[in-house]
Protein backbone atom coordinates (compact mmCIF):
# COMPACT_ATOMS: atom_id res chain seq x y z
CA UNK A 1 0.00 0.00 0.00
CA UNK A 2 1.80 3.67 -1.11
CA UNK A 3 1.43 6.08 1.81
CA UNK A 4 0.94 9.71 1.61
CA UNK A 5 4.12 10.36 0.68
CA UNK A 6 4.35 8.17 -2.31
CA UNK A 7 1.15 9.07 -3.52
CA UNK A 8 2.53 12.84 -3.61
CA UNK A 9 6.30 11.02 -5.23
CA UNK A 10 3.88 9.73 -7.71
CA UNK A 11 2.37 12.79 -8.24
CA UNK A 12 5.29 15.04 -8.83
CA UNK A 13 6.72 12.31 -11.06
CA UNK A 14 3.29 12.80 -13.13
CA UNK A 15 3.09 15.83 -13.44
CA UNK A 16 6.84 16.17 -14.75
CA UNK A 17 6.26 13.27 -17.08
CA UNK A 18 3.43 15.94 -18.56
CA UNK A 19 5.44 18.61 -18.77
CA UNK A 20 8.36 16.89 -20.47
CA UNK A 21 5.72 15.90 -22.97
CA UNK A 22 4.18 19.18 -23.66
CA UNK A 23 7.78 20.43 -23.97
CA UNK A 24 8.78 17.61 -26.64
CA UNK A 25 5.06 17.99 -28.41
CA UNK A 26 5.74 21.84 -28.72
CA UNK A 27 9.38 21.44 -30.08
CA UNK A 28 7.94 19.00 -32.86
CA UNK A 29 5.37 20.87 -33.61
CA UNK A 30 7.59 23.81 -34.05
CA UNK A 31 10.46 21.86 -35.91
CA UNK A 32 7.72 20.67 -38.27
CA UNK A 33 6.43 24.32 -38.71
CA UNK A 34 10.25 25.00 -39.87
CA UNK A 35 10.64 21.79 -42.00
CA UNK A 36 7.34 23.05 -43.83
CA UNK A 37 8.78 26.77 -44.53
CA UNK A 38 12.08 25.60 -46.13
CA UNK A 39 10.54 23.21 -48.10
CA UNK A 40 8.34 25.59 -49.76
CA UNK A 41 10.99 28.23 -49.85
CA UNK A 42 14.49 28.71 -51.31
CA UNK A 43 15.63 27.40 -47.95
CA UNK A 44 15.96 30.02 -45.92
CA UNK A 45 13.22 30.87 -42.96
CA UNK A 46 12.97 33.97 -40.26
CA UNK A 47 12.02 32.94 -36.53
CA UNK A 48 9.12 34.86 -36.97
CA UNK A 49 8.09 32.77 -39.87
CA UNK A 50 8.43 29.77 -38.36
CA UNK A 51 6.45 30.84 -34.46
CA UNK A 52 3.41 32.08 -36.90
CA UNK A 53 3.51 28.32 -38.83
CA UNK A 54 3.47 26.99 -35.44
CA UNK A 55 1.24 28.86 -33.52
CA UNK A 56 3.76 29.93 -31.05
CA UNK A 57 5.15 33.21 -29.73
CA UNK A 58 8.43 33.93 -31.56
CA UNK A 59 10.13 34.27 -27.67
CA UNK A 60 9.00 29.95 -27.52
CA UNK A 61 10.60 29.15 -30.69
CA UNK A 62 13.97 30.86 -29.39
CA UNK A 63 13.27 29.46 -25.42
CA UNK A 64 13.55 25.94 -27.28
CA UNK A 65 15.91 26.59 -29.73
CA UNK A 66 18.07 29.33 -28.67
CA UNK A 67 18.64 30.93 -32.12
CA UNK A 68 17.86 30.47 -35.65
CA UNK A 69 20.93 28.67 -36.55
CA UNK A 70 20.50 26.27 -33.51
CA UNK A 71 16.89 25.38 -35.29
CA UNK A 72 18.22 24.87 -38.28
CA UNK A 73 21.24 23.10 -36.74
CA UNK A 74 18.89 20.06 -34.78
CA UNK A 75 16.66 20.12 -38.46
CA UNK A 76 19.97 19.02 -39.86
CA UNK A 77 20.67 16.73 -37.00
CA UNK A 78 17.75 15.08 -37.03
CA UNK A 79 17.82 14.51 -40.83
CA UNK A 80 21.37 12.89 -40.74
CA UNK A 81 20.38 10.43 -37.73
CA UNK A 82 17.53 9.49 -40.01
CA UNK A 83 20.19 8.89 -42.66
CA UNK A 84 22.70 6.97 -40.63
CA UNK A 85 20.13 5.24 -39.11
CA UNK A 86 19.55 3.85 -42.73
CA UNK A 87 22.87 3.51 -43.93
CA UNK A 88 24.41 2.05 -41.04
CA UNK A 89 21.72 -0.93 -40.55
CA UNK A 90 22.58 -3.85 -39.83
CA UNK A 91 23.73 -6.25 -43.01
CA UNK A 92 24.81 -9.93 -42.56
CA UNK A 93 28.69 -9.67 -42.53
CA UNK A 94 29.34 -12.71 -44.70
CA UNK A 95 28.14 -11.57 -47.49
CA UNK A 96 30.66 -10.51 -49.67
CA UNK A 97 31.80 -7.04 -49.27
CA UNK A 98 30.23 -6.17 -52.52
CA UNK A 99 26.84 -7.14 -52.21
CA UNK A 100 26.59 -5.94 -49.20
CA UNK A 101 27.62 -2.46 -49.97
CA UNK A 102 25.64 -2.75 -53.31
CA UNK A 103 22.74 -3.35 -50.98
CA UNK A 104 23.49 -0.42 -48.74
CA UNK A 105 23.78 1.84 -51.57
CA UNK A 106 20.26 0.97 -52.77
CA UNK A 107 18.31 1.75 -49.26
CA UNK A 108 20.58 5.18 -49.47
CA UNK A 109 19.04 6.13 -52.51
CA UNK A 110 15.61 5.02 -51.76
CA UNK A 111 15.81 7.16 -48.45
CA UNK A 112 17.30 10.48 -50.36
CA UNK A 113 14.57 9.46 -52.92
CA UNK A 114 11.74 9.54 -50.71
CA UNK A 115 12.93 11.84 -47.61
CA UNK A 116 10.95 14.87 -48.20
CA UNK A 117 13.89 17.03 -46.53
CA UNK A 118 16.55 15.50 -48.35
CA UNK A 119 16.84 17.71 -51.53
CA UNK A 120 16.70 21.03 -48.74
CA UNK A 121 19.29 19.88 -46.27
CA UNK A 122 21.40 18.80 -49.60
CA UNK A 123 20.27 21.42 -51.83
CA UNK A 124 18.55 24.44 -51.02
CA UNK A 125 20.15 24.89 -47.39
CA UNK A 126 23.32 23.76 -48.37
CA UNK A 127 23.78 27.00 -50.21
CA UNK A 128 23.50 29.11 -47.01
CA UNK A 129 25.68 30.51 -44.90
CA UNK A 130 24.54 29.56 -42.14
CA UNK A 131 23.86 26.22 -42.16
CA UNK A 132 27.28 25.25 -43.93
CA UNK A 133 29.37 24.94 -41.12
CA UNK A 134 26.76 22.07 -39.41
CA UNK A 135 26.35 20.33 -42.70
CA UNK A 136 29.53 20.04 -43.32
CA UNK A 137 30.27 18.60 -39.73
CA UNK A 138 27.83 15.82 -40.65
CA UNK A 139 29.13 15.49 -43.98
CA UNK A 140 32.48 14.66 -42.92
CA UNK A 141 30.68 11.86 -40.09
CA UNK A 142 29.63 10.25 -43.84
CA UNK A 143 33.33 10.42 -45.19
CA UNK A 144 34.61 8.76 -42.11
CA UNK A 145 32.05 5.83 -42.07
CA UNK A 146 32.62 5.71 -45.66
CA UNK A 147 36.79 5.28 -44.67
CA UNK A 148 35.50 2.91 -41.92
CA UNK A 149 34.04 0.78 -44.41
CA UNK A 150 36.49 0.56 -47.04
CA UNK A 151 38.95 -0.12 -44.33
CA UNK A 152 37.01 -3.37 -43.23
CA UNK A 153 36.17 -4.24 -46.77
CA UNK A 154 40.48 -4.60 -47.59
CA UNK A 155 40.94 -6.51 -44.49
CA UNK A 156 37.82 -8.91 -45.31
CA UNK A 157 39.78 -9.28 -48.51
CA UNK A 158 37.36 -8.32 -50.65
CA UNK A 159 39.16 -4.98 -51.51
CA UNK A 160 42.91 -4.66 -52.98
CA UNK A 161 45.09 -3.46 -50.15
CA UNK A 162 46.53 -0.86 -52.37
CA UNK A 163 43.60 1.14 -52.18
CA UNK A 164 43.82 4.37 -50.30
CA UNK A 165 40.58 4.03 -47.86
CA UNK A 166 40.51 7.92 -47.06
CA UNK A 167 41.31 9.02 -50.56
CA UNK A 168 38.76 6.14 -51.80
CA UNK A 169 35.84 7.23 -48.71
CA UNK A 170 36.07 10.92 -49.71
CA UNK A 171 36.11 10.43 -53.40
CA UNK A 172 33.05 8.24 -53.67
CA UNK A 173 31.13 10.28 -50.46
CA UNK A 174 31.56 13.12 -52.64
CA UNK A 175 30.46 11.37 -56.00
CA UNK A 176 27.29 9.46 -54.43
CA UNK A 177 26.07 12.49 -53.23
CA UNK A 178 26.57 14.68 -56.48
CA UNK A 179 25.16 11.49 -58.26
CA UNK A 180 22.10 11.39 -56.17
CA UNK A 181 21.42 15.07 -55.91
CA UNK A 182 21.83 15.46 -59.41
CA UNK A 183 19.12 12.73 -59.67
CA UNK A 184 16.95 14.28 -57.55
CA UNK A 185 16.28 17.52 -59.91
CA UNK A 186 15.75 15.20 -62.71
CA UNK A 187 12.33 15.51 -64.33
CA UNK A 188 11.60 12.83 -64.44
CA UNK A 189 13.94 11.22 -61.73
CA UNK A 190 15.97 8.29 -62.80
CA UNK A 191 14.74 4.57 -61.64
CA UNK A 192 16.23 3.93 -57.89
CA UNK A 193 17.55 0.80 -59.51
CA UNK A 194 19.16 2.36 -62.46
CA UNK A 195 20.75 5.32 -60.47
CA UNK A 196 21.94 2.36 -57.97
CA UNK A 197 23.73 0.68 -60.32
CA UNK A 198 25.05 3.32 -62.38
CA UNK A 199 26.38 4.81 -58.98
CA UNK A 200 27.58 1.11 -58.32
CA UNK A 201 29.57 0.81 -61.31
CA UNK A 202 31.60 3.88 -60.42
CA UNK A 203 32.22 2.39 -56.92
CA UNK A 204 33.67 -0.76 -58.06
CA UNK A 205 36.22 1.36 -60.72
CA UNK A 206 37.47 3.31 -57.83
CA UNK A 207 38.08 0.79 -55.39
CA UNK A 208 39.65 -1.38 -58.63
CA UNK A 209 36.97 -4.45 -57.45
CA UNK A 210 34.16 -6.71 -59.66
CA UNK A 211 31.21 -4.72 -60.66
Amino acid sequence: MVNDEGKRAMAVQDRTSERTDRKLLRAAKILAAAEAILREGDGALEMSQVAGKAGVSVGLAYHYFGSKAGMLGAIIDAFYDRYNHVTNQYIDPDIPWRIRERQRLMAAVEFLYNDPMAPVILGKMARTSQVAAVESARHEEMIEMAIRNIASGIRRGDIGDHIDPAIAGAAITGAIRGGIMHAMAMQPRPDPAKLTHQIWGMIAGALDIER
